[in-house]
């Protein structure tokens, strides 16, 4: 499993397995098999952590949703045209884990807590 975080024109980004779609040596597309939106959220207000001289120090915590994407469809694999893809990165290690666990189904609820 090759998991990949992709950011799209549409500025969704999207955690999947990615694999690429070729037309000889050039790559054209990609399917994104088990594709979720990864949307990030501040549950709380971040905490002041030190107050000295009008320079402050925050401490806050990013949750992660996971959300279908294409939810309506039956496939598990969706093709994309490489035109609507902006970047391809490796995600966090912790982002796969909850990513995997999602898609396991081990997870009772859908939401994430990035701790930063």
């Amino acid at each position: 499993m090759t998991v990949k975080l992709v950011m799209l024109k549409s500025g969704e980004d999207i955690i999947a397995d990615v694999e690429d779609i070729k037309s000889g040596s050039e790559v054209i597309g990609y399917y994104f098999d088990n594709p979720l939106i990864v949307k990030l959220y501040h549950p709380e207000e971040p905490t002041v952590l030190n107050e000295e001289d009008s320079f402050k120090t925050y401490s806050s915590q990013v949750n992660v949703t996971f959300y279908p994407w294409i939810p309506l469809s039956s496939q598990t694999k969706v093709p994309c045209s490489a035109d609507w893809v902006v970047t391809i990165v490796e995600p966090m290690e912790k982002l796969k884990t909850q990513y995997r666990e999602q898609l396991n189904g081990r997870r009772e609820s859908d939401q994430s807590t990035i701790v930063s």
